[in-house]
Parts: structure tokens; C-alpha cells; sequence
């Protein structure tokens, strides 16, 4: 059990510090791209890398996937076309500040739903850890200026980011009612088949679909890394971490995004690295800390929906 766990800790690790440089990756080799061709082409990326891997169980469970298709369809609108997605067009007006203090507002939209739906234990450590980690986020953010959210402001952008960040938690808590004959990786191959079905017309609807066989070299880079390492391999560890340790300590996990993206933003583009970013870090650490070390509250997510 506590292999189980540890495994399921460092799975939703590896899927923070692939999102943490999505914006990186996106913002430095494809500028020119639109929201809705990003998110086309990493996951026609991802759905030709999953579904020959995932093939022989798509053809066991196509049955039992036909009877849970509005399940399917709700990841693949959640999870697949709206999720990042939204975030490119949230940033067209929506300062960065905005976006990464909304941001935070995605795990804790989890724990209301999953405590909401599925009838979650949490305990008051781990609340208290919740509140920890979310005031680390805002000190990384604001560069410990906190008089900064004084002079909030919301813009068409913030709400699209809390549309954003509201459709990732409820792709997170649907995967509490993924039937345990279908595994990860077929469910992930069925949700990504279907929002590529489901992208592929607005991308139609928001620009010129023919330009995507005139891009440059890197933008198709791009789609590969996207597609492997940010849709594939993160969904795979972010959907086995919340199904081996649960939905509240997955969570919690998400708020190390901003750390490891001030450390991405340092290494790749030589953006300065602050105090105040090292000190939210250890924060929010803490904040891990103390919802990862509960013992009184039970394992989360026992319940079904």
C-alpha cells in the first residue's frame, strides 16, 4: 500500500512538471499558432500514439464504452477540447498575474466537488494545508507583494480562465466513475478520439484548417512534444495518481505548477528567479506536507459518484 502511494505521489509529480512548461514550450516555439490548432494537434499527436497502444482493449470494452458514452463524452469535452484550450484565449486578455492567481482556483474546485459528489472526507489539517499552499502560489505569483491583488480587475480573460480551471476539476473528479474494466490508457484513447472529433470543426471555425500542412518544422515539434509528454504521459500519471491516492492529495499536488514553471522559466528563457518564488515554494511544500500526511481522514474517493 505505501509503494502504492508513493507511486501514485511521484505520477502526479511527472504530470505537474510536464504542464508546468506548457506555456513555456507554446509561448516559445509556436506564437503563431491559435488555441484551437495547439490543441488539434497535440491531441491527433496523442490519439495516434494511444490508440494502437490501447487497440486490443478498445476492441474488448467498445461495448461498454458505447454504454458509457456520455461519461466518455464529458472527459472529452472536460478534459480534451476545453481544458488549455481555454487558457490561450483567457491570455489574449488577461494578464499573467490574473491567470496564475486563478489558476489556484482549479484544485479547490476539486476538493469542493469531490467533497460535494463524492462524499470525501477532509480533514482540518488538511484544510489548513489547502490554505498553506494556496498563500505559497499567491507569494510565488505576486513576487511577495501581496498588495498586488488590491488592484484586481476582471477582464473577460479571468473568466475564461475560471472556465478553465473549473472544466479541469471536473474531468478530474469524473474519472471517479471510469468503470474499473476499462484501464487508463483505453479510457484516455476513447477520450481523446472523441475530442479530436470535436476540435477538428471549430478548428475549421476559427481559422485556415489547410495552414496546418504549411507550418514550420518546429510547430510540428511542437505537436509531438505536446501530444507525448503534456497529453499522454501527463493525463496517464494525473488519472492514476488521483485513482491510487485520491483526489484531495492529487490535488494539492498541482499547486508545485508555478514553482516548477518559475524553474523552468529560469533555466530555458534566463528569467530572473526571485526570493519570494523560493519562499512560496517551501510553502507550499508545507501545504503538501500537511494534507499528505493526514492519518486521521480515510482514503479519498472510496465512495462512487
Amino acid at each position: 500500500m505505501k509503494d502504492n502511494k508513493t507511486s501514485g505521489y511521484l505520477m502526479a509529480l511527472t504530470a505537474i512538471f510536464f504542464w508546468s512548461i506548457n506555456i513555456i514550450i507554446a509561448s516559445y516555439f509556436a506564437a503563431e499558432l491559435t488555441p484551437f490548432e495547439i490543441a488539434f494537434g497535440r491531441w491527433l499527436i496523442a490519439s495516434l500514439i494511444l490508440v494502437p497502444l490501447a487497440w486490443s482493449g478498445l476492441k474488448k470494452n467498445f461495448r461498454l464504452l458505447t454504454k458509457n458514452w456520455f461519461l466518455v463524452l464529458n472527459l472529452a469535452l472536460t478534459g480534451i477540447v476545453f481544458d488549455n484550450t481555454l487558457i490561450y484565449y483567457a491570455g489574449r486578455t488577461a494578464p499573467a498575474i490574473d491567470m496564475g492567481l486563478l489558476d489556484v482556483t482549479g484544485p479547490i474546485f476539486l476538493v469542493i466537488l469531490s467533497r460535494l459528489f463524492l462524499k470525501t472526507p477532509i480533514s482540518l489539517q488538511q484544510l489548513i494545508g489547502l490554505a498553506v499552499a494556496v498563500f505559497g502560489v499567491m507569494v510565488v505569483i505576486l513576487q511577495g507583494d501581496l498588495t498586488q491583488i488590491a488592484h484586481f480587475k476582471f477582464v473577460d480573460g479571468d473568466f475564461i480562465m475560471l472556465a478553465n480551471t473549473f472544466c479541469f476539476a471536473v474531468y478530474s473528479l469524473l474519472q471517479a466513475k471510469r468503470p474499473t474494466q476499462i484501464s487508463q490508457s483505453v479510457m484516455l484513447a476513447a477520450t481523446a478520439v472523441v475530442g479530436v472529433i470535436i476540435i477538428f470543426p471549430l478548428l475549421l471555425l476559427t481559422s485556415d484548417g489547410m495552414k496546418m500542412f504549411s507550418l514550420q518544422p518546429i510547430d510540428y515539434g511542437v505537436f509531438l512534444y505536446l501530444g507525448i509528454f503534456n497529453s499522454v504521459i501527463a493525463y496517464l500519471c494525473w488519472n492514476s495518481a488521483l485513482a491510487s491516492i485520491g483526489n484531495i492529495k492529487t490535488s494539492i499536488i498541482y499547486y508545485l505548477l508555478p514553482l516548477f514553471s518559475g524553474i523552468g522559466a529560469y533555466l530555458v528563457l534566463h528569467e530572473k528567479l526571485y526570493w519570494s518564488q523560493l519562499i512560496g515554494g517551501f510553502l507550499v511544500i508545507g501545504g503538501i506536507a500537511l494534507v499528505s500526511l493526514s492519518r486521521k481522514t480515510p482514503r479519498d474517493r472510496k465512495q462512487p459518484a
